[in-house]
């Protein structure tokens, strides 16, 4: 039970950063989601998709960056949301503030298990 918990951190995060890769590559190659997107926003979901492969890389090894980057990429997503709240309300789509709050849900967990640790 011990191993599970020891490399769940890991694949939460490799799973958020493919799911990120995925919908703002989608995007950048041009689906249209039905509801309006910022310009910017798919190539933050696609880049920072593709940086979270490596917290979730040092998760899996243990690597003593592993809490700091995944501390850094937990606060790149809080003030990404903050600013979508505050600066975008009204201009950006319902369905980008849910998945900016699930992703941020989900490093909270991250964070959660590994100072369970």
């Amino acid at each position: 039970m011990s191993a599970i918990l020891t490399k769940l951190p890991s694949i939460l995060a490799f799973l958020v950063g493919a799911m990120s890769i995925v919908a703002g590559g989608m995007v950048i190659r041009g689906w249209k989601p039905g509801y309006s997107v910022l310009s910017w926003l798919p190539v933050y979901n696609f880049v920072v998709g593709l940086l979270t492969l490596i917290p979730a890389y040092l998760l899996w090894v243990d690597n003593r960056y592993a809490l700091t980057t995944s501390i850094v990429t937990f606060g790149v997503h809080t003030i990404v949301l903050l600013l979508l709240v505050a600066a975008f309300r009204g201009q950006v789509a319902a369905q980008s503030i849910g998945a900016m709050s699930f992703r941020v849900v989900v490093w909270i967990i991250i964070l959660a298990l590994l100072f369970r640790r």
